[in-house]
């Protein structure tokens, strides 16, 4: 997505003299760079709102370049690492497990403060002996004997779910990044561009 900010910059040194103009290219570069830090923080403001409990690693996922005052361009973007999973948060659609399935923790399953499974928590289980892989015998009578990770409970030998193991997940989108960026820029470009022009003609700079 790119976003035209030329009709602001217009507005905003229309008075200016033909001296003054030189210090256009300058004013435009910061207040480019005000305007995506400025996105970048929105961003950041709404994963919070919009995810459950997002991780560090998440929120620091939204990345900036910065305009040059020859290069007049600045980009928000996610990184590649966060975008892997984010995409799915930000256009929905399918989620295919990498290997032979998703594994998903159940309620029953304690997860850390954010909500997510820590790595090899299933190897950490079934290195227990009242837990086992799979799905039950006799499943037919269990409505929740679905594969996964399973936990005798008691000497009766009543189960169970800890962990789920799915062929998919499916998601709706929730997370508007475009519509976000899109909405700050066309918020606050042009404030902080007549502040930047403010600072770049002030006498003695």
């Amino acid at each position: 997505m790119k976003i035209d900010i030329r009709a602001d910059i217009k507005a905003a040194t229309k008075s200016l003299n033909r001296i003054e103009r030189k210090q256009i290219p300058f004013a435009t570069m910061l207040a480019l760079n005000d305007v995506a830090f400025g996105a970048r923080k929105e961003l950041q403001k709404q994963a919070k709102k919009k995810f459950d409990r997002p991780t560090p690693f998440t929120i620091s996922g939204f990345q900036v370049v910065k305009a040059k005052k020859r290069e007049l361009t600045s980009v928000v973007y996610i990184d590649d690492k966060r975008y892997e999973y984010l995409k799915f948060q930000i256009d929905g659609g399918v989620r295919l497990p990498k290997k032979r399935a998703l594994v998903i923790p159940t309620t029953n399953l304690r997860v850390n403060k954010y909500g997510n499974m820590p790595r090899r928590k299933v190897d950490t289980l079934l290195n227990r002996k009242d837990t086992f892989s799979g799905t039950p015998r006799g499943g037919g009578n269990n409505a929740n004997a679905t594969p996964g990770v399973w936990q005798r409970k008691n000497k009766n030998k009543k189960l169970k779910k800890l962990v789920s193991y799915e062929d998919y997940a499916k998601y709706t989108p929730r997370f508007n990044f475009q519509k976000i960026v899109k909405g700050y820029v066309k918020n606050t470009f042009q404030r902080h561009m007549e502040k930047r022009l403010t600072q770049a003609l002030a006498p003695g700079r």
